[in-house]
């Protein structure tokens, strides 16, 4: 797998109390018990009216136990955040999103195996048929657009709209795999899922969820935002937290099926509750919500239908979360032990899934059939041991990591940077990367073998696999510089770079884009570390004469660029 749902971890949770959904009160619960007494303790760190903060309920048994507001939805007007406070979900989305193509599905106005290409003619170019259900699945193959953007030229805080995003998905030719091969973490699906929801319905797709869920549900404060101009009651502001301060994180995107859901934690109790009530939707509906993908070789996507399952504590689970600007979202769903709990943040530092599954954790800790997980027993990493996880790993095209020993300490390099970090062991093969991001590597090699991958591991939201390489380093003084200089154009993009030599590297311009440097990696091949020209691999006649070259970055592989004469 190569992507698990970070950006992205959506969820849904419902109790088994049939009678109605979960009171949501608009005043706050904090049941007087152990439990919620831990639940304020774990919590009592973001109970900050000078810092953004976050919004949270608890389910269990059917009944609201505990529903409380943390911090400020507005730092600027001292506005606290509230039960009934708004917050962007971001990737939660995908579940309303999978939600809406199932009911479809149920009607018979869709198939899961209908080529995408069929309903959107927009789309013919794509080489290869891919179907509904490879959407819904991540495993698709589409390229990343946010990747797309990047390489385009985008800048982070440029208004993208729907039509901009599908614009750019629609010119693509080419697939990072193909269909079914892999699964990649895609919200180049979701936002197509999102179209074939309004060719089908006949209707937009804010207007669509509204009359067919949100409505229905009591989801009164709930909207798809397609407008960033649009007026959301009780909404909050986003925020970036560092140790640098405090700073606004400015969302300026008009895009849905991915993103785009506004909502409260009232309302995802609502929306939860469904998957037992079925006020909307039925069995059918729900059976097609629960289905997982499958690779050609057999690797199912666990992540599939916009919330992922995984076994945890000895119960099955299903969540999902977001993560968009400042905002941060989670929704965890535990039918068996009747446990649900949702969190949603305006703090870019908060995390969500983490602090979820230790909520879980608190509440399920006395139910017979939770096995808290043990506390895996581990020590320091000897030298032999360090030496096997040494080599270089490639975790996307151009993005290597040097992994050394020295002195008993592992270190860490990203390829080319020249910069080296030691690492603290924190487990079992596993060293923190970043504490605040949750990011750490893992090495799960056997005892005397040499480690063939590693596991960059985002806290609870998934892990990336890194293949270990052997990059060939190219001799600078060898090189012709000059060769690769030019124009280059790339049709997918609508955007060209110039290549010049600059001081003796080779440069990339853009006219909205800072200069890139680009370093040699391999034959032919350039790496502009942090920048959509991740990797640069140019092609050449038969003669010899640089004709081209492919671009990749995260999530987004092989984008041609012409080179002009």
């Amino acid at each position: 797998m190569r992507f698990i749902g970070w950006v992205f971890c959506g969820l849904i949770a419902t109790g088994l109390h049939l009678g109605s959904p979960p009171t949501a009160q608009a005043q706050e619960v904090a049941e007087t018990s152990t439990k919620g007494d831990a639940a304020r303790e774990l919590l009592a760190k973001w109970d900050d009216p000078a810092g953004p903060g976050l919004a949270v309920a608890i389910v269990a048994d059917g009944e609201t136990v505990f529903q409380k507001g943390y911090g400020a939805a507005d730092l600027e007007h001292s506005i606290p955040i509230s039960n009934q406070t708004a917050f962007h979900a971001a990737s939660l989305s995908k579940q309303f999103t999978a939600f809406a193509i199932s009911i479809l599905v149920d009607q018979g106005k869709l198939s899961l195996e209908d080529d995408v290409r069929e309903i959107l003619p927009e789309l013919s170019a794509l080489p290869e048929k891919i179907s509904v259900a490879q959407l819904l699945d991540h495993t698709s193959g589409l390229r990343e657009v946010g990747t797309l953007l990047l390489m385009a030229g985008w800048l982070e805080d440029d208004i993208v709209t729907q039509q901009q995003q599908y614009s750019m998905i629609a010119r693509q030719r080419g697939l990072n795999f193909l269909p079914a091969e892999q699964i990649e973490y895609s919200n180049t699906g979701y936002a197509l899922l999102a179209k074939i929801v309004e060719k089908v319905s006949d209707q937009a797709f804010d207007a669509h969820l509204e009359q067919t869920i949100f409505t229905p549900l009591g989801m009164d404060n709930t909207v798809v935002q397609t407008k960033r101009s649009s007026l959301v009651p009780n909404v909050a502001n986003s925020y970036n937290v560092s140790r640098r301060g405090i700073t606004k994180s400015i969302l300026n995107r008009e895009i849905v099926g991915s993103t785009g859901v506004i909502t409260t934690i009232a309302d995802l109790m609502k929306w939860s509750a469904n998957f037992k009530l079925m006020t909307v939707g039925n069995e059918r509906v729900f059976a097609l919500m629960e289905q997982r993908g499958v690779t050609s070789d057999g690797e199912v996507s666990l992540l599939s239908r916009g919330q992922e399952s995984r076994m945890y504590g000895g119960f099955e689970t299903w969540s999902h979360g977001g993560r968009i600007a400042g905002f941060r979202s989670f929704l965890l769903r535990v039918p068996e032990a009747n446990f649900t709990v949702a969190l949603l943040s305006n703090r870019g530092d908060f995390d969500a899934a983490g602090t979820a599954f230790a909520l879980a954790d608190i509440y399920l800790a006395d139910n017979p059939d939770f096995e808290k997980a043990a506390e895996p027993e581990w020590s320091e990493a000897t030298q032999r041991e360090l030496d096997s996880y040494a080599g270089q790993y490639e975790l996307f095209p151009g993005a290597v990591f040097d992994i050394s020993s020295a002195e008993g300490k592992l270190q860490f390099s990203p390829y080319g940077t020249g910069q080296q970090l030691t690492l603290a062991q924190s487990g079992k093969g596993e060293f923190v990367l970043n504490t605040a991001s949750q990011l750490s590597i893992r090495f799960d090699n056997e005892p005397g073998e040499q480690a063939q991958e590693l596991k960059y591991v985002i806290g609870l939201n998934g892990e990336l696999t890194a293949h270990k390489t052997a990059i060939t380093p190219v001799d600078p003084e060898t090189l012709n510089l000059e060769e690769f200089s030019g124009m280059f154009f790339s049709e997918e993009l609508q955007t060209r770079y110039e290549l010049r030599v600059v001081d003796g590297t080779l440069t990339a311009f853009h006219l909205r884009l800072p200069p890139i440097a680009l370093s040699a990696f391999t034959l032919d091949t350039f790496t502009g570390p942090g920048s959509g020209l991740q990797e640069v691999v140019f092609q050449r006649d038969s003669e010899g004469q640089v004709t081209s070259a492919l671009v990749s970055a995260a999530l987004a592989e092989g984008i041609v660029f012409e080179k002009l004469r």
